[in-house]
């Protein structure tokens, strides 16, 4: 799923390089999606008085904010306890006392008006299924030029591919050899014979929170924020074709990373022409009604 995708996009450096160009709209731009939103800001304005990290998960991003002096103070909510408790150790690790890691549900609670210079979503809004609600109250949360930084799935709901994506993705597997597809990029691993696919009752059953309304996201942003920057980063074929193979195309072998250029030629191609959408998207934007 989104998660492995994004493992897969820091462990293989190849693609991590092509989707942080992607993420943040490709040169001159900060190489890192997190650093191109920053740099929104302008000149002096960080570190922010007060930011806002909604599904924080095990708190990696707000210690990269930290480290970046983005920020005096940062809340940080997640409803998995066991997260915030990773969140927590993070934080110690890197010496970090700036942030305020909490347990709580952005569907169900209150987030206090006008007092936020930034509030993130990374790979977590897609989780939410009340998007009106919950993006009501973050607009509400802002203080004036305050940013909305989204880094998110908004492809299908559930990975319920249309067939002309799936079609795509078995495609472009038929022109991977036998030698790159061994599971988990184990050599002495079982040969994938056709891509994994997901069955989005499968999803739905193993997680009911994931990607409800990930199609909506947009949409559901656009009517409410005006957006200033949409940086498209792609995913729509590779998200899956790589799925349990990726460890296959190591750097050390010119034959596999030549591949992978082809793959990628091939998703920006589709991307280009209209024939898929993409997957994964960064969007910065500010509230509609701010001055």
């Amino acid at each position: 799923g989104v998660a492995l995708w994004l493992f897969f996009a820091n462990a293989v450096p190849a693609v991590q390089e092509r989707y942080q160009r992607l993420a943040t709209g490709g040169p001159p731009a900060p190489l890192h999606w997190v650093l191109a939103c920053l740099a929104q800001f302008p000149a002096g304005a960080l570190p922010a008085a007060r930011m806002l990290s909604l599904g924080c998960g095990a708190g990696t991003l707000e210690v990269m904010l930290a480290r970046h002096d983005a920020f005096r103070r940062c809340d940080a909510w997640d409803l998995a306890p066991g997260a915030i408790e990773q969140a927590r150790e993070a934080a110690r690790a890197a010496g970090e006392e700036r942030i305020d890691f909490a347990v709580r549900d952005v569907e169900r609670e209150e987030i206090a008006p006008g007092v936020y210079d930034a509030v993130w979503f990374n790979s977590s809004l897609h989780h939410v299924t009340d998007l009106e609600g919950v993006l009501d109250r973050v607009r509400r949360a802002l203080r004036p030029g305050g940013f909305l930084f989204l880094h998110e799935y908004v492809g299908p709901p559930r990975f319920a591919l249309p067939e002309r994506q799936r079609e795509a993705i078995r495609a472009a597997f038929a022109l991977i050899p036998e030698r790159l597809r061994h599971l988990g990029g184990d050599r002495a691993a079982p040969v994938l014979s056709a891509p994994l696919l997901p069955d989005p009752a499968a999803v739905e059953a193993a997680d009911p929170s994931e990607s409800p309304r990930s199609h909506e996201i947009l949409s559901a942003v656009a009517a409410r924020f005006e957006v200033l920057a949409r940086h498209d980063a792609g995913g729509a074929l590779l998200h899956f074709l790589l799925h349990g193979i990726a460890g296959n195309f190591r750097d050390d072998d010119p034959e596999a990373q030549r591949l992978l250029r082809l793959l990628f030629e091939i998703e920006d191609t589709l991307m280009a022409i209209g024939d898929l959408a993409s997957d994964f998207a960064v969007v910065i934007a500010r509230p509609r009604d701010a001055g």
